[in-house]
């Protein structure tokens, strides 16, 4: 027994060598990240929307919508950012969500079996039919067959137009479907309110909200039966669908979702939203500020978007704002630094932003003799804004001492200015400035940079 024992052990020792060998000969392959994981290294969530009333838009300078305020509830859950980036084109969307220049397609997207071949579809969100929304008059269309030859104005790139073709082409209606392009379905639902356009298709929920403060549309005439409709992934995103769908399950039987479903959908706010100016983006408005902020960001050369933002971050456009260390105003401008800047004016909204754009200006030429690119430059500066230079500079020292890369503040220089409270930290040989809490900053940074993000994606410059 011993011999065949021992013979067994050298044929599996001799066999495993050779198999070790070959696989030391063997190229090593290392998969590529999945989209979940390429989401967690990269520490952001790339996401497409839509820019209208219920999906996606910028209100008194915060963000807000259905998707929006549903997609970032998922960020928080993955601990990771949000960037959005404004779509009108469904087609042009998916291209660009299975290139993996998009993560997710947050919008009310028609589940159907053609773009099952190009998607993953999460599960659904809720159900809604297609309506045919006219002006509305004694002579309105009440039936599908009165439709024959007439022409309907939809938007470029949605799944309405080859519903319209099927539509067409079962009842031979010889209808013409015009596709209008750069426009959001609420500039078409206003040219038909106005009887500039005579028809288009829309989602019955959609429809039922802007009738609200549309009065003069029609939307009775129902096209299809409730159909789901639910965000899409990429096809190979198999892990990111199943970690939405977890996330997703759970929030749909919660009165969270029911509360967000009404409140962009059911309720009379859209109508109040609608009636007030600030919402008119086609027009520029975040604040009743706008001017000066246009004014003196021209002076600094920066783009008012972005100062906007760090108002809102500041004061939330709240001239009256005053904080526990002293500073008041838009910009939250500390008595001190404006003398010191040699303004002795700082508290009337006019006099606090130039002061505060000065302020910026003054710190970003600090960075600009560092050789940091744009962006970088900028988030260097908004911090030194909200923590003095002093820090700054110190975790730049830690960084380049740590072995990172001080020129870079993502997942660089803002990780050690995150965590410069701790002593091993502000207490190294490097650190001039000492202790500083660090995380008031690190969300300053982050919360500008996201809102300037959403200004640019709904403001015109």
């Amino acid at each position: 027994m011993y011999i065949i024992r021992n013979i067994t052990y050298t044929l599996s020792l001799l066999l495993c060598l050779a198999s070790c060998k070959t696989k030391e000969e063997d190229p090593l392959i290392i998969p590529e990240p999945t989209t979940l994981e390429q989401i967690d290294q990269r520490g952001v969530l790339n996401v497409c929307s839509y820019y209208n009333t219920t999906d996606y838009y910028v209100y008194k300078g915060i963000p807000k919508g259905f998707h929006y305020e549903l997609v970032k509830d998922f960020a928080d859950y993955l601990g990771v950012k949000l960037n959005i980036e404004v779509n009108s084109n469904i087609e042009e969307s998916i291209q660009k969500l299975n290139e993996g220049k998009y993560d997710l397609i947050a919008m009310s997207l028609a589940i159907t079996d053609a773009r099952k071949e190009q998607v993953r579809f999460v599960h659904p969100l809720f159900s809604t039919s297609r309506v045919l929304v006219q002006y509305k008059s004694d002579s309105i269309i009440q039936s599908v067959q009165d439709l024959k030859n007439k022409e309907i104005f939809i938007q470029e790139g949605t799944s309405n137009t080859k519903f319209l073709q099927q539509l067409n082409d079962s009842l031979q209606l010889n209808l013409k479907i015009t596709e209008l392009e750069d426009v959001t379905y609420e500039d078409i639902l206003l040219k038909v309110e106005n009887g500039e356009l005579p028809f288009t298709v829309i989602d019955k929920n959609v429809a039922q909200i802007a009738a609200q403060y549309m009065k003069h549309i029609d939307y009775s005439l129902q096209l299809s039966t409730d159909g789901p409709v639910s965000w899409a992934v990429a096809g190979k995103a198999v892990l990111l669908n199943e970690e939405i769908n977890a996330w997703l399950d759970p929030i749909k039987k919660s009165e969270k979702f029911n509360v967000l479903y009404n409140r962009y959908f059911k309720s009379s706010y859209i109508t109040s939203l609608h009636n007030s100016k600030y919402y008119k983006l086609k027009n520029g408005v975040i604040s009743s500020f706008d001017p000066i902020i246009k004014e003196e960001a021209k002076k600094i050369g920066w783009d008012w978007r972005l100062l906007a933002a760090v108002i809102y971050q500041e004061s939330g456009f709240d001239p009256e704002a005053t904080s526990h260390l002293g500073a008041v105003g838009l910009m939250q401008v500390m008595p001190e630094t404006s003398i010191q800047l040699g303004f002795e004016d700082y508290q009337e909204p006019q006099d606090n932003i130039k002061v505060g754009a000065y302020y910026l200006k003054y710190l970003e030429k600090m960075f600009s003799k560092l050789d940091l690119d744009t962006l970088n430059q900028t988030k260097f500066t908004l911090a030194a804004y909200n923590a003095g230079p002093g820090h700054v500079f110190d975790a730049m020292r830690l960084a380049e001492s740590y072995g990172k890369n001080p020129k870079v503040w993502d997942n660089n220089v803002d990780y050690f200015l995150l965590h410069k409270s701790q002593p091993e930290l502000y207490r190294d040989s490097v650190v001039r400035f000492g202790y500083c809490d660090g995380r008031q900053t690190f969300r300053f940074v982050n919360n500008i940079i996201e809102n300037y993000t959403h200004y640019k994606n709904t403001i015109p410059r």
